[in-house]
């Protein structure tokens, strides 16, 4: 897609996705832009704006199907989707015994790998129809080897990587282009909490101009920097008796404060069996990241917005709408 007009981003409310979304704002430009963290995401929208662009914000949990696909088709009337780039995540570490809550092991797994396949899933459902469209996976360069200190978002960067080059297969013969882009470690609020094994950091800035610059070639893959590139890479060759001690010196360590850090640069809060907090009980929740399902606390899923009391944000309409995928 060599001048995409319309673009969706995930998780917009900081990092990586609100630097991908300020990227791409300009006069012409319509950004269809969803988080969980209300005054973040009105502040991306609110730059976007000063640079040019129109933009429409909506608040859901990028967990649930029914909320995505109703937010993408919701956008797509708005005017057709030209760029969507699945971007929400969150990252979580070890507890005390030195093993993943099993709450954190699955949500990481829900918010990176699933809400990134449904995105991509969705997204080519609405372009295959009419024949052209680019879709962005965010993954990592986790993906492409086991973390030892990190196995739930090294395990949900995979399954997103691995989606999306499958997808990108299936989808060529129908016009839409497919790319996995795959950053080492950026300097993001999540970064603040990671631990040993850190290297060759890039602005969150720097890496949306990479990802903007090389994705109107529809590249298979996007990955940088360089050098994380070539010793993942280099991994798979690497004898197995190696294998263990570079991924031990290697791995990062997540250290949480208040709990878990999503990609676009707002905290959640845990309790200490590792049981998310409802929204209004801690600070605000980040994109992609929410209360237990069910709970019935604190969850955006069916597309409503709350007043922003500094009226900075814009519901979506249909939000909730939608098809919901099997297995919810």
């Amino acid at each position: 897609m060599k001048d995409p007009r319309h673009i969706a981003v995930t998780g917009a409310s900081g990092g990586l996705g609100r630097a991908l979304s300020l990227e791409y704002a300009r006069p012409g430009i319509v950004l269809s832009l969803c988080g969980r963290d209300i005054k973040a995401l009105a502040e991306t929208a609110r730059l976007a704006r000063l640079k040019g662009a129109e933009c429409f914000e909506a608040l859901f949990d990028a967990r649930e199907g029914s909320a995505l696909a109703g937010w993408l088709a919701t956008a797509d009337r708005r005017a057709p989707l030209d760029l969507v780039i699945a971007n929400a995540g969150i990252c979580r570490g070890l507890g005390p015994d030195g093993l993943e809550a099993p709450w954190d092991a699955v949500d990481t797994l829900r918010v990176n790998g699933e809400s990134a396949v449904l995105t991509a899933l969705y997204a080519a459902r609405i372009m295959r129809a009419r024949g052209r469209g680019q879709i962005a996976v965010i993954s990592s360069q986790a993906g492409r080897v086991p973390l030892t200190y990190t196995p739930g978002y090294a395990a949900s960067k995979a399954a997103s990587r691995s989606y999306a080059l499958s997808l990108r297969d299936g989808m060529k013969p129908h016009g839409v282009e497919v790319t996995c882009v795959c950053p080492g470690y950026l300097a993001s609020p999540m970064q603040e909490h990671f631990r040993g094994g850190l290297f060759g950091a890039w602005p969150a800035a720097r890496a949306a101009a990479r990802i903007a610059r090389r994705l109107p070639g529809n590249p298979r893959e996007i990955s940088f920097p360089f050098l994380m590139s070539f010793l993942t890479w280099a991994f798979a060759f690497l004898p197995a008796p190696f294998k263990g001690p570079v991924l031990r010196a290697f791995s990062f360590r997540y250290e949480a404060e208040r709990g878990p850090v999503v990609s676009d640069g707002a905290a959640g809060t845990m309790d200490p069996q590792s049981r998310p907090v409802a929204a209004g009980e801690g600070p605000e929740p980040g994109s992609g990241a929410g209360p237990e399902p069910g709970s019935g606390a604190g969850s955006e899923s069916d597309g409503a917005v709350d007043p922003d009391p500094d009226g900075g944000l814009v519901p979506e309409s249909g939000g909730g709408a939608g098809p919901e995928p099997s297995g919810k």
